[in-house]
């Protein structure tokens, strides 16, 4: 699932002409993206997620990808920032997107989550019905994040919690692209 969301945004990006770091002044130090992601440990008072290196500039974006696995193999968690050159472009891109949601999970709903420019939540299943997932996607001034929670299908990750790590997220880019 991460994979298909991220080359369809990537795609959006690209047709848009994306450049790295977007529109910085000269004394505008760069930001390391990969810093950029919110371990999962952070928003649950735990040691229980593990950490893969950061895959930066995923499929060619600007931007970074991070995968968080649960010690005991049951969740994942899949955070995408792709940094564009404006937050229009960052939007245009959430929407694409988001269009592709529908065809990658299962009976999917949608809810409006509190969190970035437009948060929303669409959860549902795996096409196998294996596995729960939900993605929140929203914008922070000119970043498309989406963050991918997967779990067992009949133990799907909380709202609050997808809530409240997006809203640590936001915080986190917010920061990061500020200094």
């Amino acid at each position: 699932m991460k994979k298909i969301l991220t080359t369809a945004a990537g795609a959006a990006a690209l047709a848009i002409g994306v450049t790295v770091g977007g529109s910085a002044t000269a004394a505008a130090q760069p930001v390391d993206y990969g810093t950029l992601p919110v371990h999962p440990n952070a928003s649950t008072d735990s040691s229980a997620w593990v950490a893969d290196a950061p895959v930066l500039n995923p499929e060619g974006q600007p931007g970074v990808l991070a995968l968080f696995t649960h010690r005991d193999g049951s969740r994942t968690v899949t955070d995408t920032i792709l940094v564009l050159d404006d937050a229009a472009a960052a939007a245009s891109t959430m929407s694409q997107g988001r269009a592709g949601l529908g065809s990658q999970i299962a009976n999917p709903t949608t809810q409006p989550a509190a969190v970035g420019t437009d948060g929303q939540i669409t959860s549902g299943t795996s096409l196998d019905n294996t596995r729960s997932i939900s993605v929140l996607t929203f914008t922070e001034g000119n970043t498309f994040t989406t963050i991918e929670f997967e779990g067992a299908v009949t133990d799907p990750v909380p709202t609050d919690l997808v809530i409240d790590y997006g809203r640590m997220q936001a915080g986190a880019i917010q920061s990061a692209l500020s200094a």
